[in-house]
């Protein structure tokens, strides 16, 4: 009798444990950005099944989008990247210029100024090897994209002198498109720079 009591406890124990976890768990899923809730997010995108969708609506999604994608770490990004590709592909498409403006500006930029910040710092040998890298990972994207075809036939000497004379300017006067595409090579770049930072 005693024994089977000792096991009604236990199991009345390890019941009330995971019904802690399992709320828990539902009061953080807000919290938790992951690349597959992320793709999820921009599979279902409103205004994916539905064009006249108020710009309110599209605003607001938007704003859960980027923020999962901020969330995500370098590796979290490039497995979404990965996974998802062509839900990623699809969901840039459907925005609207303005749209990938602020995606940009609140997503790709900071990693931008994160890797020319540590570019800067490197001696001239380094950056000029690392521009290169730029330069030919560019290369290989550009077939994607006839603005950075564009933007990439000059030769890679004038390409390094002008990325390196105002890498900003570089970057602002990139058309969006041309900043999509570099997105992923400026995240990875940035992870490098805060990788040697920590060294």
């Amino acid at each position: 009798m005693n024994i089977q009591r000792f096991w009604l406890q236990i199991a009345a124990f390890l019941l009330l444990v995971w019904g802690a976890v399992a709320v828990v768990m539902l009061m953080t899923e807000d919290s938790v950005f992951t690349p597959e809730k992320t793709l999820a997010l921009m599979g279902s995108a409103p205004w994916l099944e539905d064009e006249s969708l108020g710009d309110k609506q599209r605003q607001q999604h938007l704003d859960k989008v980027i923020t999962n994608v901020v969330k995500l770490d370098f590796s979290q990004r490039n497995s979404m990247r990965e996974d998802g590709q062509e839900t990623v592909d699809r969901f840039m498409k459907s925005l609207t210029d303005e749209e990938k403006g602020e995606y940009i500006s609140r997503v790709v930029e900071e990693h931008f100024n994160g890797a020319m910040r540590g570019i800067e710092k490197l001696p001239v040998d380094d950056r000029r090897r690392i521009i290169g890298g730029i330069y030919r990972d560019m290369k290989k994207r550009a077939g994607n994209s006839p603005e950075m075809q564009l933007m990439l036939g000059e030769d890679p000497a004038a390409f390094e002198k002008n990325f390196t004379k105002d890498m900003g300017f570089f970057f602002k006067n990139a058309p969006l498109s041309a900043k999509l595409e570099m997105a992923p090579m400026f995240e990875s770049m940035h992870a490098r720079m805060q990788g040697l930072r920590m060294r």
